[in-house]
C-alpha cells in the first residue's frame, strides 16, 4: 500500500507511522488502533440483542480497522473520500462483509437508524464544518447506537511526534478538545474518555465513546 498510493494520500492516511523505523512512533500508531478495536468489541457487546449488527468505519483510510469490523459485525460500511487504500485491504484480507462508499454514496445508500456503531478514528479533525457530518451520524445510528472517536490533541508533544515521523504541512482543522465540545453540543453523550498514551502534556490522542442523542 505504501508503494501504491500517491505520496499525499499515503501521508494523509498516516501510512508511514505504521511502518516507521522508530519503534516508539510505530507503537503509538498501532496503540490507537488497538484501543479503538477494544472499544468496538465492547460497544458491539453492549448493543447485542440477537439482531444483525452494522458498523460504519467513517474515514476508513487504509482500512486498518476493517478487519476487526468484518470479524465482529454482520455488515460493515467503510466510508472515505479516497477508497484506494481500503480497497487494497479488503482485497488482501478478503473482507466479505465490507461495502466501501464515498461520503456522498453513503448519504444515499445507508438507511436512517440502521447502524449500531460508527467509528471515526483520526478523521473528524479533517472535517470542516463538522456539524453536517455529526447530523448524518445521528441520522444513521440506531437509538441505542454508539459513536467511537479518536482525535489528536495537537499539543506540543503531538506536533513534535509529527515532525519526528517526517510529516510536514498542516492537515487538521481542529483538535481533540474543540471536537469534543462540538460533538457534545450536537447532543452526543460522552460515556468514556481515555487519553493516550498518558494524561496531561503526554496526551497525544483522545479516544471517546459517545451515545447517540
Amino acid at each position: 500500500m505504501a508503494e501504491t498510493l500517491p505520496p499525499e494520500q499515503r501521508d494523509e492516511m498516516a501510512v508511514p507511522s505504521f511502518l516507521h523505523r522508530n519503534p516508539a512512533l510505530r507503537w503509538m500508531a498501532w496503540r490507537r488502533v488497538t484501543v479503538i478495536a477494544q472499544r468496538l468489541r465492547q460497544a458491539l457487546r453492549a448493543v447485542a440483542n440477537g439482531d444483525p449488527t452494522v458498523v460504519m468505519d467513517f474515514g476508513c483510510g487504509t482500512g486498518v480497522l476493517l478487519g476487526e469490523c468484518n470479524a465482529r459485525a454482520d455488515k460493515v460500511y467503510g466510508v472515505d473520500i479516497v477508497l484506494r487504500g481500503s480497497q487494497l485491504m479488503v482485497e488482501e484480507w478478503q473482507l466479505d462483509k465490507v461495502a466501501l462508499l464515498t461520503p456522498a454514496q453513503a448519504e444515499e445508500a445507508v438507511p436512517a437508524g440502521s447502524v449500531d456503531v460508527i467509528v471515526a478514528a483520526e478523521v473528524l479533525e479533517h472535517v470542516e464544518p463538522l456539524a453536517p457530518t455529526l447530523a448524518l451520524f445521528s441520522k444513521w445510528l440506531k437509538p441505542t447506537g454508539k459513536l467511537l472517536v479518536s482525535v489528536p490533541t495537537e499539543n506540543a508533544l503531538y506536533r513534535f511526534g509529527r515532525r519526528l515521523a517526517g510529516f510536514s504541512g498542516h492537515y487538521h482543522h481542529s483538535n481533540a478538545a474543540a471536537i469534543h465540545r462540538e460533538v457534545t453540543a450536537a447532543g452526543f453523550v460522552p460515556r468514556r474518555l481515555e487519553k493516550i498514551p498518558w494524561r496531561g502534556p503526554f496526551s497525544i490522542y483522545w479516544v471517546i465513546d459517545y451515545q447517540r442523542p
